[in-house]
C-alpha cells in the first residue's frame, strides 16, 4: 500500500487532584479560566469579520493571517516586513497575563471550532448552533504544543509521572523573560505507557468533564509503516452492518467467492432494550409530576444518569466490533493484498420517519443504530496500521448500498425475501442470506469503481462486474398507491438485460435488509455457516455450491 503520512491518536489521562496542592490548584483553574476567555474572544472576532475572513472555495477556512492583523500588534518585526502597532481588537492589551506563544494557540483552537461550525453550516443550514452563541460556563481548552510543556518521571515521589506546564500568568506582567513552571501529577497506567510508546507526543488539552474531574488529553502522531504486500494476489472484502447481525463480511477473489462471516452480538439488543424501557419509565414518571405540578429534579437526575450508562454500553460494544472486525482483516491481510468495501448507510434516517407504517420501536431502532461511529472507528484503525483511506484508489471505501440485499448477485435481478434473513431469486434460483448477497454486491462495487482492480486478469467475478459496468440499472415500477417518504431509481435507467450485474445497481435499498426482524434467526437452511468449510483440501469452495455456480445461467460466472 501507499505510504502514509502518519495518524494522531488521543489518550485521555487523569489528573491526581487529590495530590496537589492548594496553589497548583488555583494556577490550573486560572490559566484554563484564562484561555476559555480568550477562547471566545477570537470566536467573536471571526464572527464579527467573517465576510473578510473565509477562504478556499468553499469558503470554509479562516484566513489566520489575516486574523492576526485584527487581533495581535507587531512591534518586533523581521527586516523587509512593517510594524503593526495598533490593531482593531487588541489582545495583547486586553488580556496581559498570557504570552504570544499561547494566543497562538488559543487563535489555533478558536479557529478550528468555527471551521468545524462552517463544515456543519454548509450541511444543515443555519440551523447549526455557532460556538460563539452558545452561552454557557463549561471551560474551552486550548491545545497546548510539546514546546510548552514536558512529561517527566519522579520514582521517589506520591505520583510517580508529572506534566511540567508553562505557566505565564504572572511572568508576562512581571516582565519575566524565563516563565513560571506549573508541575501537575499524572494517574497514568500501563496501557497509557503503551500508546505513549507509539509515536511522539505533540500536544496536550487540560479540561474538566461534567462531573468536575480533571483530565489530560494528550495527541500523538504514530508513524504508520508501509505495507509491502502488493505482490500478494488481491482481494476485496465486503462489510454489510446490520443491527440484529452486527456485521456481515464476504471475501470476494478474481475467481472465486471465497468465505462468508457472520459477526453477531446477541445479547447487545436485550441489554440496549432493557435500558430504553427504563429510561422511558423514568421519563413517563417525571412527566406525570410534572402535570401534578411536583419536583421531578431527582427522575431527571436518575434519568441522565441512565442515559450515559446506555451510552457507554453502546460504545462498548461497537468496540468489541471493531475489533474483531480488525483481528479479521489483519489476518486475511498476511494472504491477500486486501481491499475493504464497507456499505455507506446515508439517509437511511429520513426513510425511518412517521408515516412509512414500520412502527415505532422499528423507528427507535433504526435511529438509534450507530453506525457512523462504527465506521469512523474501523476507518481509524485501518489508518493506523498505514492503510491509505483516502483518494481514488484507496484500500478502504465506503460505498453505497443501495438495494444491494435484493438484487441478485449472479444474475443482477431483483429477487424477492420471503424471510427477512432469506434471499431468493426467482430468474437464477439462488437461495442464500440476505447479507450475504448483499456483502457480495458491496464488494462487486468496489471493484468497478477502483481503477486498480481493473487491469487484474481473472476469469470470474471482477471480469464480469467490469464487462458490465457501463450496463444500466433495473427501474422499478411505480405503484398505483401512494409513495411517500420512499426514493425512487433515476427515471433514465432501464430494465437490465440478462448479463446485468449486482455490482452496477445503483438503487435504494429496502430498509429492512439492515436488520433482522424478532425471531427470524439463522436456523434457515439458506443462511450459510459462520464460516464457509471448503470441501477439500486445496478448494476454493464446497464442491455443491461450485456445481451450483457452474450451472449458473447468466450471472457472474467462476471458470
Amino acid at each position: 500500500m501507499v505510504h502514509s503520512k502518519g495518524v494522531t491518536i488521543a489518550v485521555k489521562v487523569p489528573i491526581k487532584w487529590e495530590s496537589m496542592t492548594k496553589r497548583t490548584k488555583q494556577r490550573l483553574r486560572q490559566i484554563v479560566g484564562r484561555d476559555t476567555r480568550v477562547i471566545r474572544a477570537f470566536l467573536g472576532v471571526i464572527e464579527q469579520h467573517e465576510n473578510e475572513l473565509l477562504m478556499g472555495r468553499r469558503l470554509e477556512r479562516i484566513n489566520e493571517s489575516k486574523l492576526d492583523t485584527l487581533t495581535i500588534t507587531a512591534v518586533k518585526v523581521k527586516p523587509g516586513y512593517s510594524q503593526r502597532l495598533s490593531v482593531p481588537h487588541d489582545f495583547k492589551k486586553r488580556f496581559p497575563r498570557i504570552s504570544h506563544n499561547e494566543i497562538q494557540e488559543c487563535r489555533q483552537t478558536a479557529v478550528a471550532l468555527y471551521e468545524s461550525y462552517l463544515g456543519l453550516r454548509s450541511k444543515r443550514g443555519r440551523k447549526a448552533s455557532k460556538p460563539c452563541a452558545v452561552n454557557s460556563t463549561r471551560r474551552i481548552p486550548r491545545w497546548a504544543f510539546s514546546q510548552r510543556f514536558k512529561l517527566f518521571e519522579k520514582t521517589n515521589a506520591t505520583s510517580r509521572w508529572w506534566l511540567n506546564l508553562r505557566d505565564s500568568f504572572d511572568s508576562i506582567p512581571e516582565g519575566r523573560r524565563i516563565h513560571d513552571r506549573l508541575t501537575v501529577p499524572l494517574r497514568i497506567s500501563p496501557f497509557h505507557l503503551n500508546q505513549f510508546k507509539r509515536g511522539e507526543v505533540k500536544a496536550l488539552q487540560i479540561f474538566t468533564d461534567d462531573s468536575k474531574k480533571w483530565w489530560v488529553t494528550f495527541a500523538i502522531r504514530v508513524d504508520t509503516p508501509e505495507h509491502p504486500d502488493e505482490f500478494l494476489p488481491r482481494a476485496v472484502l465486503g462489510i454489510d452492518l446490520g443491527i440484529k447481525k452486527a456485521a456481515c463480511t464476504t471475501l470476494v477473489t478474481p475467481t472465486k467467492v471465497r468465505e462468508t462471516r457472520y459477526f453477531k452480538q446477541k445479547d447487545k439488543q436485550g441489554v440496549l432494550q432493557k435500558l430504553d424501557q427504563r429510561i422511558s419509565d423514568l421519563q413517563s414518571k417525571a412527566d406525570t409530576r410534572f402535570n401534578r405540578g411536583q419536583s421531578a429534579d431527582m427522575v431527571l437526575v436518575k434519568t441522565r444518569a441512565l442515559k450515559h450508562k446506555r451510552e457507554n454500553v453502546s460504545r462498548e460494544y461497537d468496540r468489541i466490533l471493531v475489533n474483531q472486525l480488525m483481528e479479521y482483516i489483519i489476518g486475511l491481510s498476511k494472504k491477500y493484498t486486501l481491499y475493504i468495501a464497507l456499505g455507506r448507510l446515508k439517509g437511511i434516517r429520513g426513510g425511518a420517519r412517521r408515516g412509512n407504517y414500520k412502527g415505532r420501536k422499528f423507528r427507535g431502532m433504526i435511529h438509534r443504530w450507530t453506525f457512523a461511529r462504527t465506521t469512523n472507528s474501523l476507518k481509524h484503525q485501518l489508518a493506523q496500521l498505514g492503510w491509505q483511506v483516502e483518494g481514488k484508489n484507496a484500500h478502504f471505501r465506503i460505498i453505497p448500498e443501495n438495494w444491494t440485499s435484493i438484487m441478485c448477485w449472479k444474475c443482477g435481478r431483483k429477487g424477492n425475501r420471503p424471510k427477512q434473513n432469506l434471499f431468493v431469486c426467482s430468474t437464477c434460483g439462488n437461495k442464500c442470506n440476505a447479507d450475504k448477497n448483499g456483502s457480495i454486491n458491496i464488494a462487486g462495487r468496489l471493484i468497478t469503481i477502483t481503477e486498480s482492480l481493473h487491469s487484474v486478469r481473472g476469469l470470474g467475478f471482477w471480469t464480469c462486474a467490469i464487462e458490465r459496468a457501463q450496463s444500466s440499472g433495473p427501474k422499478a415500477r411505480r405503484k398505483t398507491c401512494s409513495s411517500r417518504g420512499k426514493s425512487l431509481p433515476p427515471k433514465r435507467d432501464n430494465a437490465s438485460g440478462p448479463g446485468g450485474s449486482a455490482a452496477v445497481h445503483q438503487v435504494q435499498s429496502d430498509l429492512l435488509s439492515f436488520g433482522d426482524e424478532t425471531g427470524m434467526g439463522d436456523n434457515d437452511p439458506a443462511v450459510e455457516n459462520t464460516v464457509v468449510r471448503l470441501s477439500a483440501a486445496g478448494s476454493d469452495a464446497p464442491a455443491i455450491g461450485q456445481e451450483k455456480e457452474a450451472r449458473s445461467v447468466g450471472g457472474i460466472s467462476f471458470r
